[in-house]
């Protein structure tokens, strides 16, 4: 990924506006008034990059993908209506084998909450909300757990439900009779990682 891309997205995001992947090579901006001439000048030119980025085509590759592997990424994909590389990605994390930086128990937790979140149809609100990867599943690249500001929705939850989303917000049940707002804030590129992109 390269700056022009993270900069055209960080622009359009700060219009109020964000980058929607709509297929294998398109890409849809929503945003609340016409986009400047630069900043459209801008988007075409890191393409690409955000096609890449928004895709998350450093999923990991097939290579070594097996039938079981393959049937689970469809479910994901159909039953929990996420894009295909997401059901990939989603598909190969190991519960019994977490990244470096992260306990066992932890990264359990986090495959349930996703699981979880498929499940109940979350996932299509907050894509047609305009969450996006990094602020679905993010984290700090070097210390996942410890940047709270780098990390997604789904790390956050940590076993709790979830029973409100909006553009901008997220609701959590405590499960102690209280209500947790997490606010939506663009993450930090050049930091965050997708969760199956950290290091075993």
């Amino acid at each position: 990924m390269t700056a022009l891309a993270v900069d055209a997205l960080a622009a359009v995001r700060a219009a109020g506006g964000d980058v929607k992947l709509i297929g294998p090579e398109r890409l849809k901006v929503v945003a609340p008034a016409p986009l400047p001439d630069h900043l459209v000048d801008k988007l075409r030119a890191a393409k690409p990059e955000l096609l890449a980025l928004l895709s998350n085509t450093r999923t990991p590759t097939t290579q070594n993908w097996d039938e079981t592997e393959e049937e689970r990424a469809a479910i994901i994909e159909y039953d929990g209506g996420v894009p295909r590389a997401w059901a990939e990605a989603l598909a190969r994390l190991d519960p019994a084998n977490p990244p470096s930086h992260v306990p066992l128990a932890r990264w359990q937790r986090f495959i349930d909450d996703c699981g979880r979140f498929l499940d109940l149809g979350w996932a299509n609100r907050a894509e047609a909300l305009g969450w996006g990867p990094f602020e679905l599943f993010g984290c700090d690249r070097e210390r996942p757990l410890a940047r709270y500001d780098h990390m997604g929705l789904l790390w956050i939850i940590r076993g709790r439900k979830l029973v409100a989303l909006t553009a901008d917000t997220a609701t959590i049940d405590t499960l102690t009779g209280s209500l947790q707002i997490y606010r939506r804030v663009p993450i930090n590129l050049d930091r965050a990682v997708l969760a199956w992109e950290l290091p075993s």
